[in-house]
């Protein structure tokens, strides 16, 4: 069995799979560096007005592409990376709309709830890339393998799937991730006195997503992630942290009357 359709077998069956070192470049880790200096300068510049971003109390936000996420995406696709896309995942990777984005945990702040990153009709496929190292200290995405292929409510999830075997993902800058949006994963807390930055990109099938537009900023920017900046949302931010045996067990009720 060659090392491809092992690779293929072990995503198909736990939802995703780590590629270590897939980057290792002079340009990569030039671009590392700006993303990781204009990142942390935007947020010290601009702390009073990202405090009242939707996400700020969970701690878990986005970062806003600019060309720099785009020119590390092109360095990414090179003919050896397409190749293995696709003997992994059976799809060509020309065959998908992409979005470049980035996952920002704040210091000392993090803790999410399980979720998915959409419904399982949506069929989207989400690659993280890291540009510095990621360790039990500064916040590993969290992932339950397996719970990808099936459409799993909410209680259903909180009835089985929680207990079973979770995976913490560590990565060294280079590593990327293929996953598939629907596995169900959590973000964890950053322990240490830096921002945590994994680089996203959410890859839509051109078929399902025809109309497909992403703004570049001139700049990189924070911006709201899982929560809004609505009062409502504020307000379910608020219960998902200091209540969260309420918000786990609205969730659970939620799932149970939607059809």
């Amino acid at each position: 069995m060659t090392k491809n359709s092992i690779e293929k077998k072990f995503f198909e069956k736990n939802g995703y799979i780590q590629l270590s070192n897939k980057i290792n470049n002079e340009d990569f880790d030039r671009l590392c560096e700006k993303i990781l200096f204009e990142t942390n300068k935007f947020y010290s510049e601009n702390l009073d007005k990202i405090k009242n971003l939707g996400g700020y109390l969970t701690g878990n936000l986005e970062l806003l592409p600019d060309k720099k996420l785009t020119e590390v995406w092109n360095i990414l696709c090179d003919n050896d990376f397409e190749n293995k896309f696709e003997a992994i995942t059976g799809k060509k990777l020309s065959n998908f709309n992409v979005k470049c984005s980035g996952n920002i945990v704040l210091p000392n702040k993090g803790y999410q709830h399980f979720h998915t990153d959409g419904p399982l009709k949506s069929n989207k496929i989400i690659l993280n890339l890291a540009i510095h190292e990621i360790n039990e200290t500064n916040a590993p995405t969290q992932i339950i393998p397996g719970t990808h292929n099936r459409n799993i409510k909410y209680w259903k999830f909180y009835l089985n799937e929680i207990f079973k075997e979770k995976v913490f993902i560590r990565m060294k800058k280079g590593d990327v991730i293929i996953r598939n949006h629907s596995i169900w994963h959590r973000g964890t807390k950053n322990k240490s006195k830096n921002l945590r930055i994994l680089l996203l990109f959410a890859l839509t099938e051109k078929s399902l997503d025809k109309n497909f537009s992403q703004e570049i900023n001139e700049n990189l920017t924070i911006g709201e992630n899982q929560f809004k900046s609505s009062f409502k949302q504020k307000l379910k931010e608020v219960f998902s942290i200091y209540l969260a045996p309420i918000y786990i067990f609205y969730r659970i009720i939620s799932s149970l009357v939607k059809h």
